[in-house]
């Protein structure tokens, strides 16, 4: 229905302007508007066609959108102010002088000042969710409590899949962390090494005994080495970690307990840090169509910062609660094999990225659930190359990643995941 009156409001506004000019004014040019009847329908058709598409593109007309705040309005009309002023250009360039400069320098201005209005309120109201400095000693000592309360009664046995590639002085940190946890727990450390070149091998078969140490004869992606893993692993519970992860001790102990009471749950992530102690935001909503658009289009320079990004980054929740998510970042995933046995592994078509995307969404599809556990923290050094490197390796697998994820999943969500009920 606002589709509809907003179709409605575009036609009779032009309708209404024609008449005014026609009857009662010739401020612009002297010949009579009737003259340009032709042209002022197939402008107003283009309009028909223009103002609702950008309308929903900019969410509208999205009900899982609160969009009721002045900086998204002026930015819509920033960008409405800009695309009319480039077609009037283009209306220029196809010698269609009815059109006024007057139109266009308005319109110029108006883009100019709406725009620059909305980035002012930025600054004001943009969410500061990753500037948040957490008290690590605080949640330590939390952490520790946690930890020999839930010593007494966890029985279960833990699988830690990492997947290395070339990082041996990451990997040991990471061993070393995991040691100093004291995990008192049934542990099985399982380490793929994926055909590194820096002494990996020699280093966990000298240093690390009790490691599963599984070496690739060829290069694999992420994805095909944490099968691997799980492949191997004899737990009812993986934890899939990242190598420039750093474990706090009680965390794991807290990330079980939390599967053990919520059956239905298939993959938990964790509160994941900064070295200097900032939160990363490591759970998103499900990209739809728009949203593709922000991220991975020149609009995402445009809309940065904008409430539709927030929302995607879920910079509307301060993070300190633990509730069900679409997706956590692949870094730290405890995973109930019950779950990936029924769902299937990772998908071994995505190389680097996406792949954890892809196994929350297939879990939510098949009815289990995803989760954030804000009581399990662990430190994450880590570092986005893609997003800095426009034409890198990595970058161009994001993109590969990315169209292979549209083409399995097109630009639906599952339909009882949180993004589609909220």
């Amino acid at each position: 229905m606002r589709f509809i009156g907003d179709l409605l409001l575009i036609n009779l506004s032009a309708i209404a302007a024609f008449l005014i000019r026609q009857y009662f004014g010739d401020l612009i040019i002297k010949d009579a508007p009737s003259l340009f009847w032709p042209q002022y329908l197939q402008l107003l058709v283009v309009l028909d066609l223009f103002y609702p598409i950008v309308l929903w593109l900019l969410g509208l007309y999205d009900k899982r959108q609160k969009r009721a705040l002045l900086e998204e309005f002026l930015l819509i009309f920033g960008v409405f102010s800009t695309s009319i002023a480039i077609l009037i250009v283009f209306l220029f360039l196809g010698r269609l002088y009815w059109m006024s400069r007057i139109v266009l320098f308005t319109f110029w201005g108006l883009s100019i000042l709406f725009l620059s209005a909305a980035r002012i309120i930025y600054r004001g109201n943009k969410s500061r969710i990753g500037l948040v400095k957490l008290d690590l000693s605080q949640l330590i000592n939390g952490l520790a409590e946690q930890k020999n309360r839930l010593e007494v009664k966890l029985r279960e046995k833990v699988s830690i899949i990492i997947v290395s590639t070339n990082e041996i002085g990451k990997l040991k940190k990471c061993l070393d962390s995991i040691k100093m946890a004291q995990i008192k727990l049934p542990l099985e450390v399982i380490v793929i090494d994926n055909q590194s070149l820096d002494g990996t091998e020699d280093y966990l078969k000298m240093n690390c005994p009790e490691a599963k140490v599984l070496v690739n004869k060829k290069r694999l992606g992420y994805s095909a080495n944490v099968n691997l893993g799980l492949k191997a692993a004899s737990a009812n519970y993986c934890l899939v970690l990242n190598p420039d992860v750093a474990v706090i001790p009680g965390s794991i102990e807290v990330m079980l307990d939390y599967l053990i009471s919520n059956p239905r749950v298939g993959i938990a992530g964790c509160k994941l840090l900064n070295e200097d102690g900032t939160l990363q935001t490591s759970v998103r909503r499900f990209l739809d169509f728009r949203t593709y658009l922000y991220r991975f289009t020149p609009l995402r320079g445009l809309m940065a910062g904008s409430a539709i990004e927030r929302y995607y980054l879920m910079h509307d929740w301060d993070h300190n609660d633990n509730r069900l998510v679409d997706w956590v970042l692949g870094g730290c995933m405890l995973v109930r094999r019950k779950a990936w046995e029924e769902v299937g592994m990772m998908d071994e078509c995505f190389f680097l990225y996406f792949d954890d995307v892809d196994w929350c969404f297939r879990m939510w599809e098949r009815g289990w659930q995803v989760a954030y556990v804000a009581d399990a923290v662990m430190i994450h050094k880590h570092m986005r190359t893609s997003a800095n490197k426009l034409f890198s390796r990595e970058t161009r697998e994001h993109f590969k990643s990315l169209f292979k994820f549209i083409l399995k999943h097109g630009f639906r969500l599952p339909a009882n995941c949180p993004s589609s009920i909220e």
